[in-house]
């Protein structure tokens, strides 16, 4: 992302660069709630939760704001909602959420959608910086968690170039994000964005050969529906 910044050029200005690194933290302490609730056993019910709270986030920025979308995108809005929560759900008997799970569900959530209101705020003169300062924060506060842990980071039984293709994807699609968010509203771009699990669940099934469940089957109706009613809004 550096070296891409660096080549594209733009003109950051303080705050941009802020918004970039607050966005990064933002994101870095969504992504260890995430996983800190994934190995509490309830996934089922702790992505969901993560998924719909991350969307809540930037829709209450947007329109407290002032963003107003069309009565169709409103609709589509909700559908999206639906969708994320039926694709992220896994549908296990018996799983339960305690009470820190649940925290460290409802603080991924927040943690993922505070990281889109703060690339949204970020300048389009800015280019890709703000995503240089989001990197840098996420891995200087990576590196001083590990410090001070002693434990340095490990690929674990994942392949290396696993791990870096994934993160390569990772900055790519905020790059994406970046541009998509500096052409239209917070409200509407934020939640087209958390539609990704429809390629996550579609990816397991082309993969790993997983057969869709009902209720993921039904959310990928609904996130097609959510897509046409927001972009014919």
């Amino acid at each position: 992302m550096l070296g891409v910044a660096f080549a594209i050029g733009g003109s950051p200005s303080g705050a941009d660069l802020g918004y970039g690194a607050l966005a990064g933290l933002a994101g870095a302490a969504g992504v260890a709630m995430l996983y800190g609730g994934l190995a509490s056993g309830a996934m089922s019910l702790v992505a969901p939760i993560t998924g719909v709270v991350a969307v809540i986030v930037p829709i209450a920025v947007g329109v407290g704001s002032g963003e107003r979308p069309a009565a169709l995108q409103y609709v589509g809005i909700l559908a999206a909602i639906v969708a994320v929560a039926l694709l992220s759900g896994g549908g296990s008997r018996g799983a339960r959420l305690g009470r820190g799970t649940l925290l460290l569900a409802v603080g991924a959530g927040v943690g993922f959608g505070l990281f889109y209101v703060g690339i949204a705020k970020t300048s389009m003169g800015a280019n890709l910086w703000p995503l240089v300062a989001a990197r840098g924060a996420s891995v200087a506060t990576l590196l001083a968690v590990s410090g001070a842990a002693r434990r340095a980071p490990s690929f674990g039984a994942a392949h290396p170039l696993v791990i870096v293709g994934a993160g390569v994807l990772d900055v790519t699609a905020n790059a994406l994000y970046l541009l998509a968010v500096h052409g239209g509203l917070l409200s509407v771009v934020a939640v087209l964005v958390s539609l990704y699990p429809v390629s996550t669940v579609l990816c397991s099934v082309v993969v790993l050969g997983e057969r869709l469940r009902a209720t993921q089957l039904g959310g990928v109706g609904a996130a097609m529906v959510a897509v046409v009613l927001i972009t014919a809004g």
